[in-house]
């Protein structure tokens, strides 16, 4: 009765009339033949009904949640003598429930012109009409349209890919509806992405935004009205993914370098992009001058970027790429972590030896990676950062003199690591192994050999209760990782991820002397 006192006048006009040729067709749709229990029902269930070539669409929900024409029953399975009662909580109307398809809803609707003409360019209209599955349509209006950038809305429309996922964000493979809705639930679209829906007091929301009560039924699924276009990552500009990231920090830097509209509406880049964290993190006086010198500005962000869409799956180890400001190159590192997939090992890739956190962010014109640290171009080598510390000249004299006299020995022109060992570390070998070492030069060679491995390895790359063998240039080392300290052979760092021009370097704090059945 509660329904009846709330229907909209026009349906309690029909239903007061008194006229039989419009009760009857209202009361019939109500009418299964039958015995039909709730035990009978499933999802996308097709009912017909006494109103001639009319079926009712029933579905049940993981939630429990069972809805006839997407109206909530309330009691179910009311058993009498001559059939079975089901309580619900709407009218079932038959001419809200339309015969038609959806693509012919879409289109005849005057309310989504620009939604039948962009699915129309990208075929989906076709799709719509030959599928057999019932589907949802989330109908963003024309008004709707007019809420995005005319620039951003043109280069979606230009932009295959990027329409194709805008449109399939919008279709959901199996009827939805709203009285389901009781949490927040994460459906899968017609496409890859997945679209959040969730519900207060008031009422259902989607992606964030109210969807409207009332719908449209069709022959093969359900129209809902919304009044926002629901834009996926691939059809966002850059700005528009360090915005929902929340990369407010870094974002500044690009508006304040001048550099919004090359990242708006240009392309395509790659971003290695810095979280919050990892920007404030820098020393003050470091994000003080990034703040205030607008050329300084406009290198650290370039520094951070790629041309190219440079996606995680593309990328190699010690691979180098040319970063924006055409100055400094930019090195890609890849990890095996401990994690098994079902294509294997998982990978973990960094760039300049900063992990990346969250990958494969892509927009309309490049594709974002947050990173856990700010990258800044390094241009010493190995050689030249232990000149500048007086602290290691036993190893940096053993390395000089050993490439000095054998040139080809080492290959600088590819990223090592360095295990480089304190003058400390020497003093505690003793005298006698220490001036063999330094008297020796096989032996000496076999040192410093035994202290440089090839490609960059960071401690991120190691993963705690694992133990890693790794090759250097004359053995094999055993890595492990305890907090944020390396153990290599026994010694433990002192200081880590220190990078050069020509790799990593990590201060130890004892010798790896070299086994002696070990060839140079």
């Amino acid at each position: 009765d509660d329904v009846f006192k709330d229907l909209p006048r026009e349906q309690r006009s029909r239903l007061d009339s008194g006229n039989a040729d419009l009760l009857k067709p209202i009361l019939k749709y109500h009418i299964a033949d039958g015995r039909l229990t709730s035990s009978q029902f499933r999802a996308d269930l097709l009912v017909p009904t006494q109103y001639s070539g009319r079926n009712l669409r029933i579905n049940k929900y993981s939630s429990r949640i069972e809805t006839v024409n997407c109206v909530l029953l309330h009691r179910k399975d009311q058993e009498a003598n001559n059939g079975v009662v089901h309580i619900i909580g709407g009218l079932l109307d038959p001419s809200f429930a339309m015969q038609r398809d959806l693509a012919e809803l879409i289109v005849q609707d005057g309310r989504f012109q620009q939604l039948s003409q962009a699915m129309d360019k990208e075929g989906l209209m076709a799709k719509l009409r030959a599928t057999n599955e019932p589907l949802t349509v989330l109908a963003p209006s024309d008004d709707a349209f007019t809420n995005i950038r005319p620039s951003r809305l043109s280069r979606i429309l230009n932009d295959k890919q990027a329409l194709k996922e805008l449109l399939e964000n919008h279709v959901l493979p199996h009827v939805m509806c709203i009285p389901a809705i009781i949490g927040e639930h994460k459906v899968r679209s017609y496409g890859t992405n997945r679209v959040a829906f969730d519900c207060d007091r008031k009422s259902v929301k989607i992606e964030n935004n109210r969807i409207h009560a009332d719908f449209t039924m069709g022959s093969n699924g359900v129209i809902y009205l919304i009044n926002d276009v629901l834009v996926p990552n691939r059809a966002k500009s850059l700005i528009q993914l360090l915005e929902e990231e929340k990369m407010s920090s870094f974002l500044q830097l690009v508006q304040y370098a001048g550099l919004e509209d090359a990242f708006e509406n240009f392309g395509d880049y790659t971003v290695f992009v810095p979280s919050e964290a990892a920007m404030f993190s820098l020393p003050t006086e470091v994000l003080k001058s990034l703040r205030s010198n607008r050329e300084k500005a406009r290198k650290f962000v370039l520094f951070h970027a790629t041309q190219g869409r440079l996606k995680i799956d593309k990328m190699n180890n010690n691979q180098v790429i040319m970063s924006l400001n055409e100055e400094n190159p930019l090195r890609i590192q890849l990890y095996r972590t401990g994690v098994i997939t079902n294509v294997g090992p998982r990978i973990m890739a960094a760039v300049e030896g900063a992990s990346l956190r969250k990958v494969d962010l892509e927009g309309i014109n490049g594709v974002i990676h947050i990173i856990n640290k700010a990258l800044f171009p390094v241009n010493n080598t190995a050689g030249e950062l232990l000149q500048l510390n007086g602290t290691y000249k036993i190893f940096l004299r053993a390395m000089e003199k050993v490439t000095s006299e054998n040139p080809q020995l080492i290959d600088f022109t590819r990223p090592k690591t360095f295990f480089v060992p304190t003058d400390e570390a020497f003093k505690n070998i003793g005298e006698a192994q220490r001036q063999r070492l330094l008297s020796d030069p096989t032996y000496m060679a076999k040192t410093v050999r035994n202290h440089i491995c090839e490609s960059m390895m960071i401690t991120e790359s190691i993963q705690t209760e694992l133990q890693y063998e790794i090759p250097s240039l004359l053995n094999s080392l055993t890595v492990l990782r305890e907090d944020e300290n390396l153990k290599v052979n026994g010694a433990t760092s002192v200081e880590s991820d220190i990078l050069t021009s020509n790799g990593v370097v990590h201060i130890i704090d004892k010798v790896l002397l070299p086994d002696y059945n070990i060839n140079v």
